[in-house]
C-alpha cells in the first residue's frame, strides 16, 4: 500500500513541475513599446517653411507650387488653403503650362532624421530663382522652423578633374625624344616593351 502511495505522490510530484515549467514559458516577459520622437509629417514641415522662411499668406498673388519627389512620386496632400496659402499645386507639362507666368515656389521631399527633417526649397520670383536647405525640428508646439541657409548641394564647388601630370609616376609628363636638352632633363623615358619581339640583331 505505502509503495502505491509513493508512486502516486511521485507522478503528482511530477505533473505539478510541468504545469510550473509550461506556466512559466507560457508568460514572457512585457517589453514596453517604445515613445517615438515624432510622426512625420510633410504637411506640417512644408506649412512651416511656407509661413516662416517666406512669409505666405492668403493674401499674396497665387503661386505656383511644385512638389518634387526626386527618387519617387510625391504627394502629400496637403490642404494650403487651410494653412493660410494662396498655391496652386502643378501637374505635368498641361499645368507648366497653365501657371507659366506665376511665381513659382518648390519644396523637395523631407528627410528625416533624429534631429527631424531637412528640406530643399526653392523660390522663382520675376525669372531670379533662390534656394535653401531648411532645418526643421519638433517641439511641444509641433514642426518649426529652426533655420534656412546655402543648399550644399548647390555651393559646394566641384573637384578639379585630373591633369596629365597626376597620372604619370613622379607628377612629370613624358617629353619626345626629339625636345630641346633642358626639356629632356626633366623627362620620363619609357622603358622597352617587355612584350615587344625582338628586334633585327647587328650585321
Amino acid at each position: 500500500m505505502q509503495d502505491r502511495l509513493g508512486i502516486v505522490m511521485k507522478r503528482l510530484v511530477f505533473a505539478v513541475g510541468l504545469l510550473a515549467l509550461g506556466a512559466c514559458e507560457g508568460t514572457p516577459e512585457a517589453v514596453p513599446p517604445k515613445t517615438p520622437l515624432f510622426v512625420t509629417d510633410d504637411c506640417a514641415l512644408i506649412t512651416a517653411i511656407g509661413r516662416e522662411q517666406y512669409k505666405l499668406s492668403r493674401d499674396d498673388a497665387q503661386m505656383a507650387l511644385r512638389l518634387n519627389g526626386e527618387d519617387g512620386p510625391w504627394s502629400p496632400g496637403c490642404d494650403w488653403s487651410a494653412a493660410g496659402f494662396n498655391l496652386v499645386e502643378v501637374h505635368g507639362p498641361e499645368g507648366e503650362a497653365a501657371t507659366a507666368s506665376m511665381d513659382k515656389l518648390t519644396f523637395f521631399r523631407p528627410r528625416y532624421d533624429m534631429l527631424g527633417a531637412l528640406v530643399r526649397t526653392a523660390v522663382s520670383t520675376k525669372g531670379e530663382t533662390s534656394t535653401a536647405l531648411c532645418r526643421v525640428v519638433h517641439g511641444a508646439s509641433g514642426w518649426t522652423l529652426d533655420g534656412c541657409g546655402p543648399d550644399p548641394k548647390l555651393t559646394r564647388p566641384r573637384p578639379a578633374p585630373p591633369s596629365p601630370a597626376d597620372q604619370t609616376p613622379e607628377g612629370r609628363a613624358p617629353v619626345p625624344l626629339d625636345a630641346p636638352p633642358d626639356a629632356l632633363r626633366d623627362a620620363v623615358i619609357p622603358g622597352p616593351d617587355p612584350g615587344a619581339p625582338p628586334g633585327p640583331g647587328p650585321n
